[in-house]
């Protein structure tokens, strides 16, 4: 008999003589082996590193990064997390946190932005705009979808019984479902804006709400829809809101780092706890009702008690702001999630840190391969580290540390031995590969650094800012040669260099400076050498081929320009990407330009203009993209969080 789980091949022989075995007992011994493999769910596939390979689309080879997280709920059992990134859902052990699985196909073409599980823990009810999807968690499959809003959904609650699912959305209504039969019994709304969160009373009689940018809370009827009360005293926006055990108070957290406990039925303020010193993002209550916990921007986590008011414990640990909080069903541990990009496991009792779940990502920015092409940098990394990966195996080899803003673009050195980064903070910094230290650091620039490029002898360094200037340097001595203005038509535009390229000869810098027209400069005078005409929208993206022959354009336009650099004259345009182009890449040999855009990767001939393919990742801006120095592998960034390595051997034709 022969079989496979989750891409594990087994064989089990009917029998064995080698080892002495009878036909009663293989048969005792294949029933154990298949019983095994068809009770243990979301059994780990393999090594920690296999999830870079798991669901990856058509033509990909890994996927770097989780995505940013969205969400997160426990299983009943207690024993897994679900976590909504924005690639899909990850399933993790809550005992060793390893990766048990990733759903990425949830029924819909687009990711969901929220989801809420139901009390029984076998449903999950998903958003993405104004589709509601419930899901099957047991058999991973659709169930049904949920119709009636009419714009964005942002908050999700199931009734104490899980018989109702509530929605509130951008329309400024919610909704109220059937589970059982998918339909809509109500619809109710009030004088605020988009409903931004909901929270059922524990015994599923009052529904609260809270409009953005509004600082009242309204309780409703959830059986005739009536508005009951509407409750006042908030001066900035609410963040947070949850129900006491008792169904008497509803606590609230704002912006003003102010925690408020309201009487339901009167709604008069009772009582405040104050003590964190940034806004409350998250709150939620022990069961007992004796404790409160509270998750804030100052990146702590605090437990009240409820009576007195006293602090209790101070949970520290999170680089970022919090953004929420959840007891475990036993209540003996509390995951936190924070801006950070982890997830972190407290033990209830003693505010000790269990372990930490890293991984999830922010933006992927930018990513670069070392001259040699066995290492890939890149800058999506939420806590703004840099992580260097090995190309062939995914490990993680190095992680360089010391940047204070998202990082927003990274460039090897010509001899592979230091690494530039550029971030949101103005500043450029340059790293010792092999020792991970931090050499220097470069400040000039006023805004970010989304633009960084070497001369071919890495004797000149230039970077392009959203200050709108552009500055090239002489890096034996660090010195500024020069200050060059990017866009001239709109001079304090904040964001007027959005990329540039250095050409080979090391003497011409070109510029996209969110103009129609692509400057060309001589980087020794910082004089315009050429203004090239073509674009019918602002440039973002720009690129010389490797021969320094041809100059390659694209931007909030779908057009590429592809330029001649002697004559300066337009050759031709390509007009049929999907999108807006924000990233592009000529292949080493020059034959093919890679162009980075909403959702894809698109690969075009350089001498026809025809489409030679099309890259399919996850939902999110593709951000940039970046050919292997052999050609044979091109990787990509996304706002999604995650840097995927695509086959240039294996191109989908679309």
């Amino acid at each position: 008999m022969c079989g496979a789980f989750r891409g594990v091949e087994y064989t089990v022989k009917p029998h064995l003589p080698c080892l002495g075995i009878d036909m009663r007992t293989a048969r005792f011994f294949n029933f154990v082996i298949i019983f095994f493999f068809i009770t243990v769910p979301f059994l780990p596939e393999g090594s920690a590193q296999d999830y870079i390979r798991w669901n990856l689309p058509e033509g990909a080879i890994a996927r770097f990064g989780k995505g940013h997280i969205r969400d997160f709920v426990y299983f009943s059992d207690g024993n897994r997390l679900a976590v909504l990134s924005s690639i899909g859902i990850w399933i993790y052990d809550v005992r060793t946190g390893e990766e048990l699985d990733l759903l990425t196909d949830l029924g819909t073409k687009a990711m969901w932005n929220i989801m809420e599980l139901s009390p029984d823990g076998r449903t999950l009810a998903g958003a993405t705009d104004s589709q509601v999807v419930l899901w099957d968690l047991h058999a991973k499959r659709l169930k049904r979808f949920l119709v009636g809003h009419e714009d964005r959904v942002y908050a999700l609650a199931f009734s104490p019984t899980g018989e109702i699912l509530a929605g509130g959305s951008r329309d400024k209504t919610i909704r109220l479902w059937d589970v059982h039969t998918g339909e809509l019994q109500k619809t109710f709304g009030g004088p605020t804006d988009s409903i931004q969160m909901i929270a059922y009373s524990n015994n599923g009689e009052t529904l609260a709400s809270v409009g953005r940018r509004d600082n009242r809370i309204l309780i409703w009827n959830v059986e005739t829809g009536q508005l009951l009360k509407t409750i006042e005293g908030h001066a900035n926006e609410i963040y947070s809101i949850v129900y006491s055990p008792d169904n008497r108070m509803l606590i609230s957290g704002d912006r003003d780092s102010i925690i408020r406990f309201w009487d339901v039925r009167t709604g008069k303020l009772l009582k405040s706890f104050v003590g964190h010193t940034d806004h409350i993002r998250s709150v939620i209550y022990s069961r007992d009702g004796a404790t409160l916990v509270s998750g804030s921007g100052d990146k702590t986590i605090r437990f009240w008690d409820v009576r007195t008011g006293e602090t209790l414990k101070i949970l520290k640990g999170h680089t970022d702001d919090i953004g929420a909080i959840m007891y475990s069903p036993d209540q003996e541990t509390l995951v936190s999630r924070g801006y950070d990009g982890t997830l972190r496991f407290w033990d209830t009792s003693t505010g000790d840190l269990l372990k930490t779940i890293t991984g999830h990502t922010s933006m992927a920015r930018s990513v670069a391969f070392s001259p040699d092409g066995s290492t890939l940098a890149s800058s999506e990394m939420a806590d703004y580290t840099i992580p260097l990966r090995d190309v062939q195996t995914g490990k993680l080899l190095k992680t360089l540390i010391g940047h204070t803003d998202t990082v927003s673009s990274v460039v090897y050195s010509p001899d592979g031995k230091t690494l530039a980064s550029g971030s949101w903070d103005g500043k450029i910094r340059f790293w010792d590969v092999e020792t991970e230290q931090l050499v220097k650091t470069l400040a000039g620039h006023t805004e970010g650094v989304p633009s960084i490029a070497y001369t071919p002898d890495g004797a000149t360094f230039a970077s392009g800012s959203w200050d709108n200037t552009i500055h090239v340097w002489y890096m034996p001595f660090e010195h500024l040669i020069q200050t060059i203005t990017g866009n001239t038509t709109q001079p304090d535009r904040v964001d007027g260099v959005r990329a540039i390229s250095l050409h080979p000869d090391g003497r011409t810098l070109a510029g996209a400076t969110n103009e129609e027209v692509i400057r060309l400069w001589d980087i020794h005078t910082g004089k315009v050498k050429a203004t090239l005409t073509g674009h019918r929208h602002e440039a973002a993206a720009i690129v010389f081929s490797s021969d320094g022959n041809v100059l390659a354009s694209g931007g909030e336009g779908r057009g590429i320009c592809l330029w001649d650099v002697r004559t300066r004259n337009l050759l031709h345009t390509i007009a049929k990407a999907k999108a807006a182009i924000y990233g592009i890449a000529f292949s080493p040999d020059g034959q093919t330009i890679a162009s980075a855009s909403w959702q894809t990767v698109e690969l075009w001939n350089t001498g026809t203009g025809e489409r030679k393919g099309v890259f399919t990742a996850h939902p999110g801006w593709n951000r940039d993209v970046t050919f292997s120095p052999d050609g044979n592998t091109l990787a990509s960034s996304s706002d999604n969080g995650t840097v995927i390595l695509w086959d240039m051997n294996q191109i989908p034709v679309r």
